[in-house]
């Protein structure tokens, strides 16, 4: 059975930087978002505002470990940009859990 994960993502200090560097990252995450919801791992994504960095993905997957092997292959990990203080936690939705995991 799926289970949902917030990943609280936080970004490098140098992460605008490596972006006006390499443009490609941003239409290879993009890409790599596409096709996890293709998929039906990701459930929905953005930023925090005012964009400093920071966001959430919501993804299912049956555990943590899966959880996290799917961000692992997101270009954000493979380019060095997640901070160490991102995390990946399941998150348990009490209100409206109908509209992510079609209970």
């Amino acid at each position: 059975m799926s289970k949902l994960f917030a990943v609280v993502v936080a970004t490098v200090p140098e992460y605008y930087d490596y972006k006006k560097a390499h443009p490609e990252h941003d239409r290879d995450q993009l890409a790599w978002f596409r096709e996890q919801q293709e998929k039906g791992v990701l459930l929905c994504c953005g930023p925090f505002l005012p964009h400093d960095g920071t966001g959430i993905w919501v993804i299912q997957a049956e555990d943590l470990e899966a959880a996290q092997a799917i961000v692992n292959g997101s270009p954000r990990v493979r380019d060095g940009l997640l901070a160490d203080s991102a995390r990946v936690v399941e998150w348990q939705v009490h209100i409206g859990s109908d509209r992510f995991l079609g209970q």
